[in-house]
Formats: C-alpha cells, structure tokens, sequence
C-alpha cells in the first residue's frame, strides 16, 4: 500500500492487491493505524484492484465509520471491473463516493 499527499487534507491510498480475505487481513491494521495517525481525508485508489469480497467490503466500510465519525471523508478512485459492479450491486456509492479524478474529491469537498 503505497501512500501520496498530493494536496493538503488528502491522503491518497494505492491498494496494490485484490480486497479478498487473504489480502484484507494485512491490509486491516495498516488502514486503522492510518485513522489513527493522520487526520487527513482518505482516498483509495482502486486502480490495481480486480476483485474484492464481502471481506474486502468490510474493511471498506469500517474505514468509512471511523472517519465519518471523526468529520473526515473518504472517497473510491477509479473503481471499474468486478468491484465496480459488485459495490453498485451493494450501493455502497450511495455512502461513499466513486471518483475517477482527485480534482472531483476536490469539489465535493469544498461544495
């Protein structure tokens, strides 16, 4: 998980595996030590991510309420393939938002 700030208040998040069960467990501390650390906004980046399961969901969901909870946001970039289709199904961009830019993270923020 390779992480960027490209502006201030953004922490962009590169998920370079599937969002399975065998990939969330490591990948779950990672994220929590994240909202721990840090008090930007989060962005993942799904550009490399082919497949996720309800597991990878949860993490997903988890980040979200614990950022929610402390005023701060979180965002889905570039999601496409299966868990596009999948998170849809599920609505989860009823709750958090895909994006295909930074600049739209940009907006939504400042609107």
């Amino acid at each position: 998980m390779e992480m960027s700030r490209p502006h201030d208040g953004i922490i962009v998040l590169q998920i370079a595996t599937d969002l399975d069960t065998e990939h969330v467990v490591s990948l779950q501390p990672r994220l929590e030590s994240l909202v721990d650390e840090h008090t930007e906004n989060i962005i993942l980046d799904f550009s490399n991510v082919s497949f996720i399961d309800s597991t990878g969901i949860g993490a997903i969901v988890f980040l979200f309420k614990r950022l929610t909870s402390q005023r701060r946001t979180l965002s889905l970039l570039k999601v496409s393939g299966q868990p596009y289709k999948l998170m849809t199904m599920l609505r989860v961009e009823n709750a958090i938002p895909f994006i295909e830019n930074i600049t739209e993270c940009d907006a939504s923020r400042s609107a």
